[in-house]
């Protein structure tokens, strides 16, 4: 068996560190365990150009937390809480353009996983 050379080495140190600087350029809720084998990078910012998209203005974004349960995680842990406000804030600010062009779901990932089309999404009007 051969033994790995330096530029092997060095490959695998180059792929490691631009993996983790992905990760690094997410915008997952505090305490989530990011699962590689899971992710699939999705790019929506094709949907920008689409006419023809019809979604719904109004949304409920926060789909997985009823008010009641959203006062319970603010007086347990402010920090998930402020999570959450700060995407229901974010979502609510987007333009009722863009809010036809994207499902909740679609949103969320974009929140999560896609920090430029995030930014971009808030310029549209």
């Amino acid at each position: 068996m051969k033994k790995p050379t330096f530029l092997t080495f060095i490959i695998v140190l180059i792929s490691l560190q631009s993996y983790s600087q992905d990760i690094k350029d997410f915008n997952m809720p505090p305490n989530t365990v990011f699962e590689a084998k899971l992710f699939k990078k999705i790019d929506y910012s094709y949907k920008l150009n689409d006419e023809s998209l019809n979604e719904p203005i109004e949304k409920n974004y926060l789909l997985k937390f009823s008010e009641t349960q959203l006062e319970e995680i603010k007086s347990k842990d402010l920090i998930i809480y402020n999570y959450y406000n700060t995407a229901n804030n974010y979502f609510n600010n987007l333009s009722k353009s863009v809010k036809r062009k994207f499902t909740v779901k679609e949103l969320w990932y974009i929140y999560m996983y896609d920090q430029k089309l995030k930014n971009k999404l808030l310029t549209v009007k």
